[in-house]
């Protein structure tokens, strides 16, 4: 069965990495929140009430995440990935998806 305790641990590496990432636990759920250091302020605030919906919120950060780091370190930074380098992302996915399957049949 899949719980909130097992998707942040599942996404613990990618929690670490993240200094704009914040997850808070509250009286709805778990509320993800992402800080825009150039305004000083959260551009996103998106509370999970679910496990499945934190698992996701997290999968589609983590994607961003890695969309955000490939445009950071490329020479030409015209701000936007290729397909392959898209694709290279789904599959930097695939890893998460595999342990929620685990930890759903646990």
């Amino acid at each position: 069965m899949l719980t909130n305790e097992k998707v942040l641990e599942i996404f613990k590496d990618y929690i670490d990495a993240d200094e704009a990432l914040d997850i808070l636990s509250t009286r709805r759920g778990y509320a993800v929140m992402l800080w825009d250091f150039a305004h000083r302020d959260w551009s996103d605030v998106v509370c999970c009430q679910t496990p499945e919906a934190l698992f996701d919120k997290l999968l589609d950060s983590y994607a961003l995440y890695q969309e955000f780091l490939m445009i950071r370190d490329k020479s030409d930074s015209k701000g936007e990935i290729s397909e392959a380098e898209r694709a290279q992302i789904q599959k930097m996915c695939l890893p998460y998806l595999e342990k929620r399957k685990e930890a759903e049949t646990k």
